[in-house]
């Protein structure tokens, strides 16, 4: 996944994020981990697991990493700066 462009052209970097799910057993909290390439992507995994949340009573939640998902590439600068081209 790549850093994506938005208005005013910054680029907006994007992370690696944890879809945490915390559950109890037998008086023991247990957490399982699955790694996504953005926060859009885990908090979609996250609405749908919602049923699981409900079936057994369990927390979930979405965790930024800090690991870049996607580089930024460089532009390049342009051969002749006064025209653009």
């Amino acid at each position: 996944m790549e850093a994506r462009r938005d208005q005013g052209a910054r680029v907006t970097m994007t992370f690696f994020y944890a879809l945490i799910i915390e559950y109890a057993l037998q008086g023991h909290t247990l957490q399982a981990r699955m790694y996504l390439e953005s926060s859009k992507a885990c908090y979609d995994a996250l609405r749908a697991a919602e049923a699981l949340s409900d079936a057994m009573p369990a927390d979930l939640y979405c965790e930024n990493t800090g690991k870049l998902s996607g580089s930024i590439r460089p532009m390049l600068r342009p051969s002749n700066p006064s025209t653009g081209e």
